[in-house]
């Protein structure tokens, strides 16, 4: 099964982030030498240069999946440009483009500290893209908090290791530089200590408000992603492990040396399984955040969850079985903010034929929610649903199925 490109351009931009901000960490730890610092500052600025042609490929891709059109199609009568400043991810899209150039900007001319101070912020701003920004109140602000945190420790540590290896290859050619690497390995191996426990202590915030604490904690596709994710980070701590209180202690020895690098390397491959599983659960609803009305929970309610780019429903039809019914539709951005519609009109069609359709206009109460009462339902079976929601003179279109029971005697 083909990745959706979106998954694999987030998991791109995030490695590239996170390599740029990792790696100079590394380069502030130790003057290691002019050949070597030159190698730190190209390998910052290349994660650099990627982290942001992903990033503006990563905008066209929303823009694609909002205006609906091929990605070419993008840059047509201004698509592309309206969707960067007229939505909040575009917004947030071009103020770390602008970050990405700050930064490169300061290592070339400014120095690794302004650097430094520039890529953490490109790191964090991260979590205004994901789930963390949506969040609202003090569950949200907390969440948010959280993730920041848990984005910057991951750069600190999981982002230095290819600078790492590189550093401890190229320091077993020499016993000076193999001296160096050892006072370098050593003083990473303490800042990543605390990066470690930060991304324990952060993780832990961040699944309670995006998972919560479910009957079944695998019920969804978000939960197992995120089991998978866990367990490659737990993998990373083994190996973290042994490196730290195995190899470190026997630097700067040659054969030390070059097995810390190998870990090193194993480290970074794992870490990349966890980034690829980061990019897919930024495109998965997670189950804090599956929205289930009392009425979808009434065993006698039919109810669909309609997950897309561009915004999200949940259509409920009580009692969903045929006869008279009532259907309600919550509506939200992509991002979990709820989306302020101008005018829902529904429309069902029975996919077994021999029933008229039934179309309404939606009316909207106090909470946000329409409402579309008096349904007259005349069979059971599959039926399509299609809203038309219209806002500020654009329409989305959501499609789903409905599955209704048979009526008993009393439904009319």
């Amino acid at each position: 099964m083909l990745l959706d490109p979106l998954v694999i351009v987030r998991t791109v931009h995030f490695a590239a982030c996170t390599v740029a901000l990792g790696t100079l960490v590394l380069a502030l730890l130790e003057r290691t030498g002019v050949a070597m610092e030159r190698r730190l500052r190209q390998l910052a600025l290349s994660a650099l240069a990627v982290a942001g042609l992903s990033g503006a490929l990563w905008l066209g891709l929303i823009a694609r999946n909002i205006l609906d059109v091929p990605l070419a199609g993008v840059f047509d009568d201004g698509g592309l440009a309206s969707v960067a400043l007229d939505t909040r991810f575009g917004r947030i899209a071009c103020l770390r483009l602008v970050l990405v150039v700050t930064a490169a900007g300061l290592l070339l001319w400014a120095g690794r500290w302004p650097a430094f101070a520039a890529t953490t912020a490109l790191m964090a701003s991260i979590a205004w893209t994901g789930h963390a920004g949506a969040g609202t109140g003090w569950t949200g602000l907390l969440h948010l908090a959280s993730d920041v945190v848990h984005l910057v420790a991951a750069g600190i540590w999981l982002g230095a290791l290819p600078a790492l290896a590189s550093l401890l290859l190229w320091s077993r050619s020499d016993p000076a530089r193999g001296a160096l690497g050892a006072v370098v390995t050593r003083r990473f191996g303490t800042i990543a200590l605390a990066a470690v426990a930060t991304l324990l202590a952060s993780g832990i915030v961040n699944t309670a408000v995006l998972v919560g604490w479910p009957a079944d904690p695998l019920a969804t596709t978000y939960a197992q992603a995120l089991a998978v994710k866990i367990g490659l980070f737990a993998a990373m701590l083994v190996l973290a492990a042994i490196n730290r209180f195995r190899l470190t202690p026997a630097l700067p020895q040659p054969r030390a040396l070059r097995a810390l690098a190998l870990g090193a390397v194993a480290e970074t491959a794992l870490g990349l399984g966890a980034l690829l599983v980061v990019g897919l659960l930024g495109t998965q609803p997670p189950a804090a955040h599956v929205h289930t009305t009392a009425a979808a929970i009434n065993g006698e309610a039919a109810f669909v969850h309609i997950h897309t780019s561009q915004m999200m429903a949940d259509f409920t039809l009580n009692p969903g079985r045929a006869g008279v019914t009532t259907a309600t539709i919550q509506l939200w951005h992509e991002d979990y903010r709820p989306y302020a519609a101008d005018r829902v009109r529904l429309t069902l069609e029975s996919k077994n034929g021999g029933a008229t359709p039934v179309s309404r206009e939606g009316a909207l109460t106090g909470d946000g929610t329409w409402v579309a009462d008096n349904l007259r339902m005349q069979s059971a079976g599959e039926w399509r649903v299609r809203m038309t929601i219209e806002r500020a003179g654009t329409s989305v279109v959501l499609d789903a199925t409905v599955v209704l029971a048979q009526c008993s005697n009393d439904c009319w």
